[in-house]
C-alpha cells in the first residue's frame, strides 16, 4: 500500500498559511487555484483534497464537481459557516465531499480529518486492487433461491452428467457454467463457450468439429473445432435452441458415442468433455414446432438448472449493484462512486427485463454519466417513478432513504456493519439515518 501523502489543494493564497502547516506534517502539496488547473502528474497519485470555497469557485461548481468525480481520493471542504444555507453548496459536500470544517482552520482537527481521509483512500484503493485479483468469478446474493442454485451447483460440479441451464436473458448463465466447471474436476482443463445463435449455418459444423485443410473452399489449413478444443474440460453450448437443425444431428452422435469427424477427414476421434447448455426459449414449444430434435433434448437435459429473473430476488439488488458497481469501476478504470438513496429505491422498483446484464449496463452508464460521486436514477438513464409522487423533493427524499435503509438491514439481519457496507455510507451516518426514522440495527 502506497504510504505516501499526496494532498490536492484547490483553492486562493488564503490556503497558503494551512499548506504550510501541513507541509510540516509530511504532506506533499499540489496547490492550484481553479479545478481546470488540474493536471495529473504522472509519478503522483493524491491521496486526499482540501477545497477552499469561496465565491469564484462556487460560480463554477461544476468543474468542481468534475475534479471531484475524476479523482479516486476523499475531499475535505473548508467554508464559510453562511455558505451552508445555499443549497449547492450542501449538495456538493453531501455528493462529493468526504467532510467539512467551517472556518477558521483548526490545524490539529484539519490535521486529524485528513489523516482519515488519506487512510480512508488507501484502504478503498487497496480493497479494489484485492478485487481484482480475487476469483473472479461468484454467484451474488442471498435470496433463498440463490442459496439453492449455489447448492445445486455444487453437487452438480461433482458428476459428469449434462446440465440444461434455463433462464431469462441476462440471468447469468454462463457464469454459472462457470462456476460447474470450476467446482468439478476438470477445473485445470479448457472451457470453451459457443453461442449458437451466433453461428451461420454454414459455417456451425467447421466451428464445432473442425475441419482439415482442403474441405471446402476457403480451407486453407488444418483447424480443430471447438468440442475438440475442450478436451478434458467443459463445452458451454449457449443458446441451444437457436442451433441449426444440420448440426444438431452430429451433435446427438457425439453425445451419444463420444466421437467427432472433421469436416473433410474419415477418422473418428474420441474426446472427453463435459456438455453444459442453455438456452431461453421454450425447447418443449420448439420441439412441438420441428425446430429442436426430442431425442437431443433428452441427452441434454439430464439434469436442469433453472436461474430466476431479477425482479424475483429484489432483495439480492443492493448487493449485486454494490458488486457490479466495485467491478465496472476497476474494468473501466474510473473512481468508485456510490448510488443516491433514491437511485437505490428506483432500482428496486424497477422490473429489470434485461437482468443482471441490463444492471450491469446500467450502472457503467451511471459511472460514465454521473457528474459528482453520486449516481442519481437519470445517470443510469431510469426515471424516478417517485417524481410522479404528489410530494416535494425532502418526502421523496425520505421515502428513498427508509426503502434502502429497510432493504439493507432486511437483507443483513439487521446487522448494522453489514448494511452501512452495503449501502456504502458509514456506520455513523447509518445510525443518524436509523435515529432520523425511529428504526433498529443490531451491532
Amino acid at each position: 500500500m502506497q504510504a505516501n501523502k499526496t494532498l490536492l489543494a484547490v483553492g486562493s493564497d488564503a490556503l497558503l498559511p494551512v499548506l504550510q502547516v501541513l507541509r510540516q506534517q509530511h504532506w506533499h502539496i499540489i496547490h492550484i487555484h481553479d479545478p481546470q488547473q488540474w493536471k495529473a502528474p504522472r509519478s503522483t497519485s493524491c491521496s486526499a483534497g482540501l477545497l477552499l470555497l469561496d465565491g469564484k469557485l462556487l460560480r463554477k461548481s461544476a468543474a468542481l464537481q468534475q475534479l471531484a468525480s475524476q479523482l479516486d481520493m476523499e475531499w475535505l471542504l473548508l467554508t464559510e459557516r453562511a455558505q451552508l444555507e445555499q443549497a449547492a453548496v450542501r449538495a456538493f459536500i453531501n455528493d462529493s465531499c468526504y467532510d467539512y470544517h467551517c472556518l477558521p482552520v483548526e490545524n490539529e482537527r484539519l490535521a486529524v480529518t485528513l489523516g482519515r481521509l488519506h487512510g480512508k483512500t488507501l484502504l478503498r484503493r487497496r480493497s479494489q486492487h484485492e478485487q481484482t485479483e480475487q476469483e473472479p468469478q461468484q454467484l451474488v446474493g442471498e435470496h433463498p433461491s440463490i442459496r439453492r442454485l449455489r447448492q445445486e451447483i455444487r453437487r452438480l460440479a461433482r458428476v459428469n452428467v449434462t446440465v440444461m441451464i434455463s433462464g431469462e436473458s441476462g440471468t447469468g448463465k454462463e457464469l454459472v457454467a462457470q462456476l460447474i466447471h470450476q467446482y468439478s474436476d476438470r477445473a485445470d482443463g479448457p472451457f470453451q463457450a459457443v453461442n449458437c445463435g451466433g453461428l451461420p449455418v454454414n459455417l456451425v459444423q467447421s466451428e464445432l468439429f473442425g475441419h482439415e485443410r482442403g474441405a471446402f473452399t476457403g480451407a486453407s489449413s488444418c483447424r480443430i473445432g471447438r468440442i475438440e478444443a475442450a478436451q478434458n474440460g467443459t463445452l458451454f453450448l449457449d443458446e441451444i435452441g437457436d442451433m441449426a437443425i444440420e448440426a444438431q444431428v452430429n451433435l446427438l452422435r457425439f453425445l451419444q458415442e463420444g466421437t467427432i469427424d472433421r469436416l473433410g477427414d474419415n477418422r473418428s476421434r474420441s474426446i472427453d468433455t463435459r456438455v453444459l447448455s442453455a438456452t431461453h426459449i421454450d425447447l418443449p414449444a420448439a420441439i412441438a414446432k420441428g425446430r429442436f430434435r426430442e431425442d437431443l433434448y433428452y441427452r441434454l437435459c439430464v439434469c436442469q438448472l433453472q436461474l430466476p429473473a431479477l425482479r424475483e430476488r429484489r432483495s439480492d439488488i443492493p448487493l449485486l449493484a454494490q458488486h457490479l458497481l466495485q467491478q465496472s469501476a476497476s474494468r473501466h478504470g474510473i473512481p468508485l462512486k456510490r448510488l443516491s438513496y433514491e437511485a437505490l429505491a428506483v432500482m428496486l422498483q424497477h422490473d429489470w427485463p434485461g437482468n443482471i446484464r441490463e444492471m450491469s449496463n446500467r450502472i457503467s452508464q451511471g459511472l460514465a454519466m454521473a457528474s459528482g460521486r453520486v449516481i442519481r436514477p437519470q445517470d443510469m438513464g431510469l426515471g424516478s417513478r417517485m417524481q410522479t409522487l404528489d410530494h416535494g423533493l425532502e418526502a421523496v427524499r425520505e421515502r428513498a432513504e427508509r426503502e434502502a435503509l429497510a432493504t439493507a438491514l432486511q437483507l443483513h439481519n439487521h446487522n448494522s456493519s453489514q448494511a452501512a457496507r452495503t449501502l456504502g455510507i458509514s456506520r455513523a451516518t447509518l445510525y443518524r439515518l436509523l435515529k432520523k426514522y425511529e428504526m433498529n440495527a443490531v451491532d
